[in-house]
């Protein structure tokens, strides 16, 4: 009943799903951008054109997302659903936006700090932040599917629940890895403060994904 409806009223509020899903669109695209910028720091270091571009472009989706966030809100509180759902998807919204703040704010001190990366680490670090991508990947397909196929909602959340827990080994893997290096010892201490945010992305996209599926099981009972 209540996935009919919803249905119904989102085919009223075309504007609406739109922008939902033009939203969740910045999110994979902001990840795609921060696993950019790493690849040219780790080749190029930040000082260089490209590094600038490709943070500059993290920000202009995060302004975007930011516009969507509230144009979305208004319509919601405009009445296009119904208030139950309201709340949930505003809330939704408000966690999701965070993970694109968060790789901007990781984005922003890598270019101020610069740290030194040893290059035994790349290949752990890199692969680290990709497992982060299938996360937030995952933790896309677990939103829309909420707002458009309620039974498929279960499936990419265990999926999320997987890639988050390989995200964090990954993450203590390239942690050992580092203190096991020659880098002096605050260089270690000041680089594993971006594993850790790192990580912390793909922590956020799991709790994000936990609550769709508290949200969807309340509506399947």
């Amino acid at each position: 009943m209540w996935f009919t409806k919803a249905q119904s009223l989102f085919s009223q509020s075309k504007t609406t799903e739109s922008h939902i899903f033009q939203f969740f669109d910045c999110v994979t695209a902001a990840h795609h951008q921060f696993m950019q910028l790493w690849q040219i720091y780790l080749t190029q270091g930040a000082q260089c054109a490209d590094f600038d571009q490709t943070l500059a472009s993290l920000s202009q989706i995060e302004s975007k997302a930011d516009d969507l966030q509230r144009q979305i809100d208004a319509r919601l509180y405009g009445g296009t659903l119904i208030p139950d759902l309201r709340a949930d998807v505003a809330l939704l919204i408000d966690q999701a936006d965070k993970l694109i703040n968060l790789q901007e704010t990781i984005g922003i001190h890598l270019k101020v700090e610069q740290p030194t990366v040893p290059s035994e680490v790349h290949p752990s670090l890199l692969a680290q932040i990709q497992i982060v991508g299938d996360t937030l990947d995952h933790t896309v397909l677990c939103a829309k599917s909420f707002l458009t196929d309620l039974q498929r909602v279960q499936e990419y959340h265990q999926k999320v629940i997987l890639f988050e827990s390989d995200a964090n080994s990954m993450c203590i893997k390239a942690k050992t890895i580092l203190f096991s290096s020659d880098l002096e010892l605050t260089h270690k201490v000041q680089l594993r403060y971006f594993f850790d945010r790192i990580d912390a992305v793909a922590n956020l996209a799991e709790d994000i994904s936990d609550r769709i599926s508290i949200f969807t099981l309340k509506r399947l009972q």
